[in-house]
């Protein structure tokens, strides 16, 4: 919060470049006026020309009127202190907004769309004057003015709606999704992976800026040279589609995105932070990998807990679980690709990775009972358990892991004795 009456030219810039970053991250109106009102600690409102809300923020605790229309409307424009005082040129001078009996009580700046009028900024301060801030409030009306008339052009709703489609299944025909994106100036990548990310326990008071805080964290850390990220709004927070067209794309994605709390905490955000990674899927079908990466958030928040995110290849059983009635193809597959790769490593070097693993868990995890079952050394099973660990990815230390892995054997055995 800036302390002075007045802000200097240094307290000015930094503002200005606040909102060319919430702006360059498409945080949008919303964003802009939350960061106006958290400098200020003030309530903003933003309305349309048609007098149509487009934002309002920091209002906790505080009387804002429902809209500044009366109050603008009985103002004589131009004409107010404010206005003279900032030295604005006429039809451009804030507007001074007076309740009956109470006095001034907050003030207003027009906000333009290139030369076409496109709403209004009001400001409600605290006890603190906003008279010596003019200049941040205007330069707030302008950055809006600009998100408001590319708004109105199409291009970003068009873009948005496209990615929404997508998602929720609109296109049948990969020929015809490809010519939508490429009308709405898109390139679509022939594979995308999903990341799921909210943020938890935010304030309302700054639950805005951090949003736009949270989804340019996200950007950052999870851009690549693969090309853009599209971005969609969903719930309390956002997923990200990231291009991938070759794995390594996707293992670099999973991998940026299990870091996004840390860069988060090194920022100093403030508040929890969960989410999920789906897996590859082809543009057509970018409606698996973002329900996979939302599942993923939930099972983290639910299971693992704390501030993380975590690739659905890494939860095991527990979407199947999550799902509910799931079929018995997709508990099978399930089980071979959590076994396949010990099941080639034995076939590759005639090894006994998977008969250990299984003794081990019949034996209750008794090393001297597995090694005296399979005619070997412990320290020979031992050996094989750290393979075992390294090759499936599982820690068999974690209750979590074990579950995993007693599944797939499970579902394994079942379906061989079924053969």
């Amino acid at each position: 919060m800036i302390d002075s009456a007045v802000m200097s030219n240094d307290e000015l810039v930094d503002f200005a470049e606040g909102l060319a970053r919430i702006a360059s991250t498409g945080g949008g109106p919303k964003a802009l006026a939350a960061h106006l009102a958290a400098q200020l600690d003030a309530a903003v409102l933003v309305e349309d020309a048609d007098w149509r809300h487009v934002a309002l923020t920091g209002a906790t605790g505080r009387t804002v009127p429902p809209s500044s229309r009366d109050f603008i409307s009985a103002a004589s424009a131009g004409a107010s202190a404010a206005g003279a005082s900032a030295g604005t040129r006429e039809g451009e001078a804030p507007i001074l907004l007076e309740i009956p009996g109470a006095g001034p009580s907050g003030i207003a700046v027009r906000i333009r769309g290139g030369d076409a009028p496109a709403g209004w900024l009001s400001v409600f301060p605290g006890t603190t004057p906003v008279e010596g801030r003019l200049g941040a409030i205007r330069l707030t009306a302008c950055a809006i003015g600009v998100e408001i008339s590319r708004d109105a052009g199409g291009g970003k709703n068009r873009r948005k709606s496209f990615w929404e489609r997508l998602i929720s299944r609109a296109y049948d025909d990969p020929i015809e999704a490809k010519d939508d994106a490429s009308a709405r100036g898109i390139t679509l990548a022939s594979n995308y992976i999903a990341v799921a990310i909210e943020a938890e326990g935010l304030e309302e008071a700054v639950a805005a800026t951090k949003m736009g805080d949270l989804r340019r964290i996200c950007l950052e850390t999870l851009r690549s040279g693969s090309g853009d990220i599209a971005v969609v709004e969903r719930g309390g927070g956002f997923v990200f589609l990231c291009p991938a067209p070759i794995e390594i794309d996707a293992a670099n994605v999973r991998t940026a995105a299990t870091l996004i709390p840390r860069s988060a905490t090194k920022t100093h955000f403030g508040a929890k932070i969960v989410g999920g990674v789906g897996r590859p899927s082809d543009a057509i079908g970018a409606y698996r990998t973002v329900d996979e990466a939302r599942e993923s958030m939930f099972i983290a928040r639910r299971l693992f807990g704390g501030s993380r995110v975590m690739p659905y290849d890494d939860l095991g059983v527990y979407p199947l679980l999550l799902r509910g009635g799931a079929t018995s193809a997709e508990f099978k597959s399930f089980s071979d690709r959590i076994l396949a790769p010990l099941r080639a490593y034995d076939e590759k070097h005639q090894t006994e990775l998977i008969r250990t693993l299984r003794l081990y868990f019949e034996v209750g995890q008794n090393v001297k009972t597995a090694a005296a079952e399979l005619s070997v050394h412990r320290h020979t099973v031992f050996y094989r358990l750290r393979q075992i660990a390294e090759i499936s990815n599982n820690d068999l230390d974690s209750a979590h892991d074990q579950l995993t892995l007693r599944t797939a054997m499970a579902i394994d055995a079942l379906n061989s004795h079924e053969r």
